[in-house]
């Protein structure tokens, strides 16, 4: 048997039927033939101009979802579909290829290298590198790759960094940012997290949160030794470093704005269950373990299963009672980009809203709402100024507000008394009484009533943070070629303000039962311990800080045909002082310098 080509269908049953009826050998068309069963493809993946194997090359059929990688002696074999002929491969850093499969089952693959990958510029400490230059471990990351709808950015790391590990211990409003380390914890005490720059100057992870990934232009990650050397021991725990963007020289502005409304819901919430399931529960519990505490009547699991008095036997789910399950946040971004080629500039203002998941209770009971509310103001304004052709002048100015409205208590804390609380202990409140001047809510010796702890008060803070850089590039190619310097002045204020309103409540428990006048079932009340008062009592704190940053930085950088030289001399200082010192002590400013190079 042999196999030609045929190009007309009609052609290639005429030559099957005369061979039939001739009854001696017939010719089978090739594309029946190549295409009567999926075959194995295999073969390597080398680099083209060192022969070595490349490990981990994707390999893929074209036009479906069929691929491999190759394993570490850069070998792979893949599945290839009958209505398939070819083969795309592809490795980070090389040119990607398109092999057609004729009828050979084993191909040797070369890989070029992708001269433009190489020459991508990376954001490294104190400046920038090609990324074929690289011999140090630095991972970037597309700012479009951050934008998801939440109010922190580190939220957004876990799995989109290699090496950075990220937890969300916390859901509630501006306490939901993310604890992020850089290939775990390489030092003691409390300094266990990552240095983080913005624009050149050291911030903290709360303003990292602060910033809208619309203003990003480049975002690095220095994981190992090399990479962080030039940091000294602050980038013990890697580094972070984050550029926002400048202007272009356009004809016409480009602006940009999003607005976005995302709805949260909690993922899981524990099972709680009702009051006559748990007393029986619990009486199991103490029976057959010994406890020694006094099992639930069971007159009172009748009752409470009968329903007949809520006071006297309660049933409450103070979960539900006191969260929703759903929050509705905004978001909205508004940025403008543009200049010439003597002036250019990029300003930027995003503004986030965020409620939380407390119902508002407090509106049943008193004049105000202590629902969480958190409103973020965010502003970005780069502005540079080409002054000669050799000298940049750039001031960049970064504020971020945040103010926030809520209980007094934390979210951690009312949940904690929600799961250590039980359903039959208590009702929420009592009914009024015209003989007292206060809300009778339920109590219980050693509990405490999760709703009137987050209702009896509320909480203002406010913060913000002004980062202002001002920065100097001159050129001096006029002297040898790739010889340059710079010099960066930076001014951060931070200040903080709280001003909490808090007043006590007045519990009370069932002393006793009695039938009423009416034959049903009734209690006695006493208050337990003294009468508080319920007035709000006010209470307030304030903290801040500022901080001088100096800069002055030596760079020479230069190409010898296919030879690349650089070499650079940084010089830093650092002032801190406390806004509220409180003591002698607190009040002297700290300082640091640092030399690298």
């Amino acid at each position: 048997m042999k196999c030609i080509k045929i190009d007309n269908m009609l052609r290639t049953a005429r030559l099957i039927m005369l061979a039939v009826l001739s009854g001696g050998i017939f010719a089978v068309p090739c594309g029946i033939y190549a295409q009567s069963a999926p075959r194995t493809v295999s073969g390597t993946v080398t680099d083209a101009a060192t022969g070595e194997p490349l490990i981990g090359a994707t390999v893929q059929v074209k036009g479906v979802t069929i691929g491999t990688t190759t394993d570490l002696n850069g070998m792979f074999s893949i599945n290839l579909p009958a209505n398939r002929k070819t083969l795309l491969f592809s490795y980070v850093g090389y040119e990607a290829q398109e092999i057609a499969v004729g009828r050979e089952n084993y191909l040797n693959v070369a890989l070029k290298q992708d001269a433009n990958a190489l020459d991508e510029v990376v954001v490294v400490g104190y400046g920038q590198q090609k990324k074929g230059m690289l011999v140090s471990s630095v991972q970037s990351i597309a700012p479009a790759e951050l934008r998801m709808p939440s109010s922190s950015l580190s939220t957004g790391f876990a799995g989109r960094l290699a090496g950075v590990i990220a937890v969300q211990r916390n859901g509630q409003p501006g306490a939901d940012q993310a604890d992020f380390w850089i290939r775990g914890i390489s030092t003691f005490g409390s300094a266990t997290k990552p240095l983080i720059i913005l624009d050149g100057v050291a911030i903290d992870a709360n303003e990292l949160n602060g910033l809208a990934p619309e203003i990003i232009e480049s975002f690095s990650v220095l994981k190992d030794a090399t990479a962080t050397a030039l940091y000294g021991s602050r980038g013990a725990n890697g580094v972070m470093i984050v550029t926002t963007k400048n202007g272009k020289n356009l004809d016409k502005p480009v602006i940009n704005f999003r607005f976005e409304t995302a709805l949260s819901t909690p993922t899981s919430r524990p099972e709680t269950v009702d009051a006559v399931t748990y007393m029986q529960m619990y009486n199991e519990s103490v029976l057959t373990r010994g406890t020694g505490q006094i099992p639930y009547t069971q007159a009172k699991i009748d009752g409470t299963r009968a329903g007949s008095n809520k006071y006297i036997y309660p049933d409450v789910d103070w979960y539900d009672e006191m969260f929703k399950n759903l929050a509705v946040n905004e978001n909205f971004n508004f940025n403008i980009r543009g200049g010439s080629s003597r002036v250019d500039y990029f300003m930027s203002a995003t503004v986030r809203h965020e409620e939380g998941m407390l119902k508002n209770l407090s509106r049943d009971y008193f004049s105000y709402n202590n629902n969480y509310s958190v409103w973020r103001y965010a502003f970005q304004n780069n502005v540079n100024v080409n002054l000669t052709k050799s000298t940049k002048v750039s001031l960049k100015i970064n504020t971020q507000l945040r103010d926030t409205h809520g209980p007094v208590k934390s979210s951690e804390n009312i949940f904690g008394m929600i799961m250590n609380g039980n359903p039959a202990d208590m009702p929420i409140t009592f009914p009024d009484d015209p003989t007292v001047n206060h809300i009778r809510w339920g109590g219980k010796a050693m509990v405490k009533n999760p709703v009137a702890e987050m209702v009896t008060g509320y909480k203002d803070e406010f913060q913000s943070v002004l980062n202002a850089n001002l920065s100097l590039d001159q050129n001096f190619d006029f002297i040898t070629e790739g010889l340059s310097a710079s010099a960066l002045i930076s001014f951060k204020n931070y200040s903080y303000t709280q001003t909490s309103r808090s007043a006590g409540y007045n519990s009370y428990e069932i002393s006793g039962t009695h039938t009423g006048d009416d034959g049903l079932e009734d209690y006695d009340l006493e208050i337990r311990g003294n009468e508080q008062s319920t007035t709000l009592a006010t209470s307030s704190s304030t903290d801040g800080d500022r901080k001088i940053y100096i800069q002055g930085m030596i760079n020479y950088n230069r190409s010898f045909g296919r030879h690349d030289v650089s070499a650079m001399v940084v010089y830093n200082q650092e002032e801190t002082a406390l806004g509220n010192p409180g003591s002698l002590f607190s009040s002297l400013p700290k300082r640091k310098q640092g030399l690298a190079g």
